[in-house]
């Protein structure tokens, strides 16, 4: 089996210059933190009990997966929004479409269910240039993005 952290030359300089034509770090935070700010007041208005604050740090750092990582590109991962209550699951369905909707509007128009059992939901959306949003509920919920690997 070969080996997966093995890229050649090209494979790098491709990724390199896809990284280049998309936006820079600074516009991806943006709007990958404007996405999650949304999503977290479209959850309010849906499920008021959610409130959502800041938690934790802002980081940036590398992260960029596969031939991305041997690039000068840089990755960042937005603080989260936390509520210390949970969506409620009547709430749930519509809170998800209305996240989605907002997700999609940024680009990230995939999704990923990790986890979707009455009162525990994990769900991620993504776009196929890295961006990410992670979103969930069960004993509270959580929202947080990450930007694909971008040029500063």
């Amino acid at each position: 089996m070969e080996n997966p952290y093995n890229f050649s030359d090209e494979e790098i300089a491709e990724a390199a210059a896809k990284a280049r034509a998309w936006p820079s770090l600074a516009d991806t935070e943006r709007l990958v933190t404007d996405a999650v700010v949304r999503i977290g007041e479209a959850a309010t208005g849906i499920a008021p009990n959610a409130r959502f604050r800041w938690h934790r740090e802002r980081s940036q750092g590398g992260g960029c997966p596969g031939p991305y990582a041997y690039t000068d590109g840089l990755s960042i991962t937005t603080q989260a929004l936390l509520s210390d209550v949970p969506i409620d699951e009547s709430n749930w369905r519509a809170v998800l479409d209305a996240a989605r909707a907002i997700a999609t509007e940024a680009g990230m128009d995939q999704l990923e269910v990790l986890v979707d059992q009455a009162g525990h939901h994990d769900v991620t959306f993504f776009s196929a240039d890295g961006n990410r949003i992670t979103f969930g509920t069960f004993k509270a919920a959580s929202i947080r993005g990450i930007t694909g690997c971008r040029y500063p």
